[in-house]
């Protein structure tokens, strides 16, 4: 299928010079003097913009470049935004205990932004340093004192740390998609396969959305994680959560089918003129014939399915005894004969 094309592609900077120039990624990270696992972050969290996707490999615009390092602090105070810490790590930074924070985060009061399997099999949840700062200052009162009946209720009914991880996840997602084919598909991945079906009928179009995103991304899980706690991470699994996603699905996808609908084998497409939904009229009644009956003898179709199927043959007679399978055979064979020439020759 065709997707956007960013300004980055060389098609569209063959056909406007005037496009802002661009750098590869690999280019663009050495530019900026950072690291992959920083600049994949950076990237994740929309702190330098890129151009294409799609069909189109994704490259930095050089003025994008420019603008994180003429920035106040420029590549330090990125990497200060981008600082990931994991719990144990959060607490200190706030001054609290590490059983309050999991707490908060488990109440969502704090949204993951990354998480990891670790050697000992523990789920190990990562959070933004500059968001935990954030927070203190908005909401000192939850960091001394009993935290509120309501949130502590909150905390122990269900951990909202996966949700709002996916949360996030989509929105990225969601933000970097290149055309409605796309962000459907990262609606569709957050559903799982069962409630997608369900909701997009159509196996074709599930063939395009399975192809883009087959599941949620996770980022970087870890190789201790398996395949169970993958899908049971990144799949929807709360009504309000699976609600949204059902309604978000449903009205990128029919954007989707009128921008270009999903491909399908030639003879499953609609004909010209036709309305999606109606059912092919049938051949006309032989003339004659009276409307309901069956006919006589076989009525050959017109048009291409007459001519791609085989002429009807009468059947062959079964091979089984009758007067026309019995042969006048002679009653001397033809050894018998001329064993009797033989006998008058005296041979």
């Amino acid at each position: 299928m065709a997707r956007a094309r960013g300004a980055g592609s060389p098609a569209a900077r063959g056909a406007d010079p005037g496009a802002p120039r661009t750098l590869a990624l690999n280019r663009a990270r050495e530019e900026l003097g950072l690291d992959a696992p920083a600049f994949e972050l950076a990237l994740l969290l929309g702190e330098i913009a890129t151009v294409g996707g799609g069909t189109d490999r994704t490259r930095v615009p050089e003025q994008e470049i420019a603008r994180v390092r003429e920035a106040v602090g420029g590549t330090r105070a990125l990497l200060a935004r981008i600082e990931l810490v994991n719990t144990t790590e959060g607490a200190e930074l706030l001054g609290i205990s590490r059983e309050r924070l999991v707490r908060l985060t488990r109440a969502g009061c704090l949204r993951p932004v990354r998480w990891y399997v670790n050697r000992y099999r523990a789920l190990v949840w990562l959070y933004l340093a500059s968001e935990l700062r954030d927070f203190a200052l908005g909401s000192p009162a939850l960091l001394a004192g009993r935290l509120p009946a309501a949130l502590r209720e909150a905390a122990d009914e269900e951990d909202q740390r996966p949700r709002g991880w996916r949360s996030r996840r989509v929105a990225q997602l969601v933000r970097d998609a290149p055309g409605p084919w796309e962000e459907a598909a990262v609606w569709a991945a957050l559903l799982g396969d069962q409630m997608t079906a369900s909701a997009v009928p159509d196996p074709y179009e599930r063939a395009v959305l399975r192809g883009i995103h087959p599941g949620l991304p996770p980022g970087r899980p870890g190789p201790m994680a398996d395949a169970a706690l993958i899908g049971r991470l990144t799949t929807a699994d709360h009504p309000d959560e699976i609600a949204l996603g059902l309604v978000a699905l449903a009205a990128v996808l029919g954007r989707a089918r009128d921008r270009e609908p999903a491909p399908r084998p030639q003879h499953l497409r609609q004909p010209p003129g036709a309305v999606r939904g109606e059912q092919p009229t049938l051949p006309d009644t032989p003339p004659g014939a009276v409307r309901g009956e069956q006919p006589t003898r076989p009525y050959p179709p017109s048009g291409p399915v007459a001519a791609a199927s085989p002429p009807v043959r009468d059947p062959l007679p079964a091979a089984s005894p009758g007067p026309w399978l019995v042969e006048d055979r002679p009653r001397r064979s033809l050894r018998r004969l001329l064993r009797g020439r033989r006998q008058l020759s005296g041979g």
